[in-house]
């Protein structure tokens, strides 16, 4: 299933050349086959419980999990790794939400130019709940309580925590250190972090 003829070739660089573009830090494609999902790390969702837990139609209980996740990667075609890099004082404290909903944003834009160029149900998968980075400001997802439509098609996507991604391993996958960067780091002052997105190709 990961094969892939000379014309997807081409999209694919062109989609990796996008992504970078864009404000990601590294792409790179892994064969769909070579992503490890693990039921146990989508458990940490519900215990010790997220405090997101439940809150959007992107997360557990109300995605198919681990084992639909392995029947979307068994149908794709390619699978896209996207790296943002940043620093790590961004992943804590209120500045947070806005790492993770950049995150999701790029994730959303390579989907959507994978759609553009042929791959008409790409789907992407980014980090963190779409409920905090979004619509923290609202009592409910828009969806789950019945209003509406999500609030943000365009932008928010699923989290791969829900659905037991090994992110560190899609690092080594994609030939990339699973480190924060302790080693390259040249300015120990600045501590470097990575936050993680992947879009499937079908």
């Amino acid at each position: 299933m990961s094969s892939h003829t000379p014309k997807e070739a081409g999209a694919i660089s062109e989609l990796i050349a996008y992504a970078e573009s864009i404000g990601v830090t590294r792409a790179a494609r892994i064969s769909p086959q070579s992503v490890l999902v693990e039921s146990r790390l989508a458990a940490y969702c519900r215990e010790p419980k997220c405090p997101y837990f439940g809150q959007s139609m992107s997360c557990p209980p109300h995605v198919s999990g681990p084992a639909g996740f392995k029947k979307l990667l068994a149908q794709s075609r390619h699978a896209i790794v996207l790296r943002i890099e940043l620093d790590g004082d961004s992943l804590h404290g209120n500045d947070r939400p806005e790492s993770m909903r950049l995150l999701h944003s790029l994730t959303a834009a390579v989907e959507l130019e994978a759609k553009r160029k042929g791959f008409d149900n790409a789907q992407g998968f980014a980090g963190g709940s779409c409920k905090r980075s979004f619509c923290d400001d609202y009592d409910s997802c828009a969806v789950l309580s019945g209003e509406a439509t999500c609030r943000f098609p365009d932008q928010a996507r699923p989290s791969m925590s829900g659905y037991g991604v090994n992110v560190g391993e899609l690092m080594k996958e994609a030939g990339w250190s699973n480190n924060l960067f302790a080693e390259e780091q040249q300015d120990k002052e600045k501590q470097m972090a990575w936050i993680a997105g992947l879009v499937l190709l079908f």
